[in-house]
């Protein structure tokens, strides 16, 4: 999944910093924390090395993020803070945004978001939201919340959301320049148009 980084604020280094974490955000409860997926029933992944391996996929795919090394145990914590996020972003989606602060704050809280300018040799200063020489379990948790905190801070939240299809709860920021996006992927938009024929069908004989 990708986030254009000039969708949430109109500065480009800052908002591809945010891009960035919500997108892993984004991925990381579909894959760790969804229980419903293109219209099937789908097991999150095992406490364990297969919960390690999903999230060490999801981190590969972001070139752009810091990378640590962590183990099962140090998944275990991130996979529980994935559930809360699910658990906030399901409740900005159902219009709930309070529900979805008191969420977010705590995982702030408990995770010791800071922000913080960041620099590399030869590289421009990022301002990141984990302290540096912080765990990376807790950095990127507090990357991750922050960053969804940021899109509905900034008045966005609209632009969450979650599959319309039958039997998929994944969730997606909407990039539509209408906002008018309503599934995760064109598999479940293909889907739910063939339910829709079929249910017209069986209405006109």
């Amino acid at each position: 999944m990708t986030i254009d980084a000039t969708a949430i604020t109109s500065q480009q280094t800052f908002d591809s910093y945010v891009a960035e974490f919500a997108a892993l955000a984004l991925r990381l409860v579909n894959d760790l924390a969804t229980e419903r997926a293109h219209g099937q029933h789908v097991e999150p992944p095992s406490p364990g090395t297969d919960q390690l391996e999903v999230i060490r996929r999801a981190l590969s795919a972001h070139d752009g993020l810091h990378a640590a090394a962590f183990g099962p145990d140090g998944a275990a914590v991130l996979a529980a803070a994935v559930r809360r996020l699910r658990a906030a972003i399901d409740a900005c989606v159902d219009g709930d945004v309070l529900g979805a602060a008191d969420v977010l704050n705590d995982l702030l809280a408990a995770h010791h978001a800071m922000p913080n300018l960041h620099g590399r040799p030869g590289l421009p200063l990022v301002l990141a939201f984990h302290a540096v020489g912080q765990g990376p379990v807790d950095s990127y948790i507090a990357d991750m919340a922050t960053s969804i905190a940021m899109i509905i801070g900034a008045g966005r939240g609209a632009r969450l959301g979650r599959c319309s299809a039958n039997e998929c709860d994944r969730v997606f920021y909407d990039t539509t320049r209408n906002a008018s996006r309503r599934f995760c992927d064109l598999s479940c938009q293909n889907r739910a148009k063939a339910t829709a024929y079929r249910a017209r069908r069986s209405r006109d004989r």
